[in-house]
């Protein structure tokens, strides 16, 4: 689907998919995680990832060791579109290095990460470095306009956690631009210093924005 929904639409979206999730007896994270609820540190949640619709859309969730996460972060979940999706003509601040041949990879644009709490609610967006998710880089601006394509419905995946995740986007669009912009200013100017780029392992988050969901729950 490539029409974008409405804020309204998105809103009940959101809370149907999360009132369907409870009504079933399995809320968010009981549909990410292996049935134990334990997540092994950097393991790829659903196994293989989920891709859907025509831009590509994709979501894996992972946990990263306790003294990397933000303050009560139990893990996040990584967001991209395919690079195929990008308009033509559309030139990345910084390309992927070529992979090695027993080694492909998925060719993607990272969104923004959406980390979530101990409790299993949203608890902020976070941008990262370009070697984070191995992306192709692409300017804020692009990605942003490209915001209304992110749809995870479809076949693949849980329906209702890619409902939640659909909704999640098109409802945060302005704390999605503010951390993609923040990204840029951070690497333009340490480029400019000589400082940082997208290949530095010193520097994984670029920037973050707290979550309200009574926020994004507001009529636009």
């Amino acid at each position: 689907m490539t029409d974008r929904l409405t804020h309204t639409q998105y809103a009940d979206l959101l809370l149907a998919s999360t009132e369907s999730m409870f009504a079933g007896g399995k809320p968010l994270m009981s549909r990410i995680l292996p049935e134990d609820g334990i997540a092994e540190l950097w393991e790829h949640y659903p196994e293989g990832d989920v891709v859907n619709g025509p831009a590509g859309s994709r979501y894996f969730y992972h946990c990263h060791p306790p003294g990397e996460r933000a303050e009560g972060e139990h893990g996040h979940f990584h967001l991209f579109f395919d690079r195929s999706a990008m308009p033509g003509g559309t030139v990345p601040l910084i390309a992927a290095p070529l992979a090695p041949r027993d080694q492909p990879r998925a060719d993607v644009v990272h969104i923004a990460a959406l980390a979530i709490s101990d409790q299993g609610l949203p608890l902020q967006w976070f941008g990262t470095n370009r070697w984070v998710t191995d992306e192709w880089l692409y300017p804020a601006y692009a990605v942003i306009a490209m915001l209304d394509q992110f749809d995870l419905r479809g076949p693949n995946g849980d329906p209702l956690v890619n409902e939640w995740l659909t909704a999640m986007v098109g409802l945060a669009r302005e704390e999605i631009a503010e951390v993609l912009h923040a990204r840029d200013d951070m690497l333009r100017e340490a480029d400019m210093h000589g400082q940082v780029h997208g290949e530095d392992r010193a520097v994984e988050i670029t920037s973050a924005a707290p979550i309200s969901l009574e926020r994004l729950l507001e009529p636009a």
